[in-house]
């Protein structure tokens, strides 16, 4: 029994020896290995009729080899296993009872609204990005938290223009709060470029306003940047949303993000992402082997966060955040999160994004990756749940991107049933605004459901989910306190969609 043990244990280093030079197999592809090498060992007894002898596989001069083997699975082989398990399973915790939070949370839907874009007088209407960061300028006391891409709030790095005036009263609201407040300001942001030089930090730093990092992507994970835009004040006000710390996301580019306030219970978990790019922004930065226990999150798919925003409206809430890399334990990285949205959604997925791929687009190499494709034709197809794209149509918009989007499309001609439509959404341009670089488009990144509401910092593609650094809201009311009479957050984002939808602004997929 012993030398079968052993000789058991023999088996498993040499399949962990395989695992690391191949695809990893799932654990139940494991099991049948184990299960098929025992009945072949007592196939092979049963004929050989002993385990002993001239014959025989275990011998005493195993037994030093098979501890020192033994002690190899135990160090390296199955803490991989524990580790993969942890990141992979929503439900690590083993509680499906979501947390409940005690706190008087605020929640709201904010937008920029590009100059010249003009809806009917009973289109929904909401307040404006620019109040939104204002409101969390005034009611930080003591620590302020911010998350970009770059920098870019004064109209001279780039394009002098009359409109910039609301980012260059943020912008100077801050340095104030830094330097005359006694605000303690913290600022991770990616790498500066040649092309985004992060002027406005570098004026904040020189005037001891703030204290900066920037993470290095490329040097941590290979590739990507930091896109999240994150707002944390004082650990119970945050913004979350689409909006770059650029003039042009506060009047010339369409925005959408969520203001939440007084909610210490659901910010303090947003504020362990930021605590990450924090870390990941130091000189000698590497993605830890395990991150601290103190950074793990505590909500996720299966134990949310259960909310009673402005007092009407109990919402199952969790945080996602992309790259896989920097998810700590028992966070969902953000394509799951995407995921699951998809899946559970019954009656209609609403999107509305900048961009589409089923691809990796800013890799040396394109790849395929139709992970949201895919799943988004199967909720189709098979479910029956109706489908919308809103796609945005820029000056940078690649042409190849109407082929995919007409692809999916094609599946309502294909099949009876089958609802699936696309639209893009342009906004328009004086000549003048037509001059603005990398203004005049819908940037938003949000998907409804009859369910649930996400809020993302994500493009869609495939790039975004492996590489780059992003954040999802996700809020998701129960069928049994689900009352359409009622508005929430998620009837709010579905308002703005439809709105949108049924715009001028929103035209057919080009037919050629």
């Amino acid at each position: 029994m012993g030398c079968l043990l052993n000789c058991s244990i023999c088996s498993v280093v040499n399949r962990s020896t395989v695992l690391e030079n191949s695809t990893p197999a799932g654990d139940d592809d494991f099991e049948l290995w184990d299960q098929n090498q025992m009945l072949r060992s007592e196939q092979q007894n049963a004929y050989n009729g002993s385990r002993w002898g001239h014959g025989g596989w275990c011998k005493p001069s195993c037994i030093p080899i098979t501890v020192i083997l033994t002690l190899i699975v135990l160090v390296v082989l199955l803490p991989l296993l524990e580790h993969n398990n942890d990141k992979n399973s929503s439900n690590a915790k083993g509680n499906s009872t979501p947390y409940v939070c005690s706190d008087m949370c605020r929640i709201k839907l904010v937008e920029s609204i590009p100059e010249g874009l003009v809806y009917p007088p009973d289109s929904p209407n909401f307040p404006s990005t620019y109040d939104a960061w204002s409101e969390l300028l005034s009611l930080a006391n003591s620590t302020l938290d911010i998350a970009s891409f770059y920098w870019s709030l004064r109209s001279g790095d780039v394009y002098n223009h009359s409109s910039s005036w609301q980012g260059e009263k943020i912008f100077q609201s801050i340095l104030n709060a830094g330097t005359q407040q006694g605000l303690k300001i913290r600022i991770a942001q990616s790498a500066p470029t040649q092309q985004q030089p992060n002027l406005d930090t570098e004026i904040l730093i020189k005037r001891n306003a703030a204290i900066v990092r920037s993470v290095n992507f490329p040097r941590l994970v290979g590739g990507g940047v930091l896109h999240t835009k994150l707002w944390i004040a004082d650990g119970k006000h945050m913004y979350v949303g689409s909006a770059n710390m650029d003039w042009r996301s506060l009047t010339q580019v369409k925005e959408l993000g969520v203001l939440v306030t007084n909610c210490s219970c659901l910010v303090s978990d947003v504020a362990k992402i930021f605590e990450v790019y924090w870390m990941m922004g130091k000189d000698d930065s590497r993605i830890p082997p395990v991150w601290p226990k103190n950074l793990s999150s505590l909500y996720n798919i299966s134990t949310p966060l259960k909310i009673d925003f402005d007092d009407e409206v109990k919402f199952n809430t969790y945080l996602s955040s992309s790259p896989p890399p920097m998810s700590t334990k028992y966070r969902v990285d953000d394509i799951d999160a995407i995921l699951n949205v998809i899946q559970n959604a019954e009656k209609f997925i609403h999107i509305a994004v900048m961009d589409y791929f089923p691809l990796t687009i800013y890799t040396p190499k394109l790849r395929y990756w139709p992970v949201i494709d895919n799943a988004l034709r199967v909720a189709a197809v098979e479910n029956r749940v109706s489908v919308k794209l809103l796609v945005s149509w820029w000056n940078h918009s690649a042409p190849s991107e109407d082929f995919f989007l007409r692809s999916i499309e094609a599946l309502s001609d294909a099949y009876s049933g089958v609802d699936v439509q696309v639209k893009r959404f342009i906004v328009p341009s004086t000549e003048d605004q037509a001059k603005i670089p990398f203004g005049r488009v819908n940037h938003n990144k949000y998907m409804v459901t009859e369910r649930t509401a996400y809020v993302g910092t994500s493009n869609w593609s495939g790039d975004y989910f492996i590489n780059t650094a992003g954040i999802g809201l996700i809020l998701q009311d129960s069928e049994h306190e689900r009352n359409d009479s009622v508005s929430t957050i998620r009837s709010d984002l579905a308002s703005i969609f439809e709105r949108d939808w049924s715009s001028m602004y929103a035209v057919e997929l080009r037919r050629n």
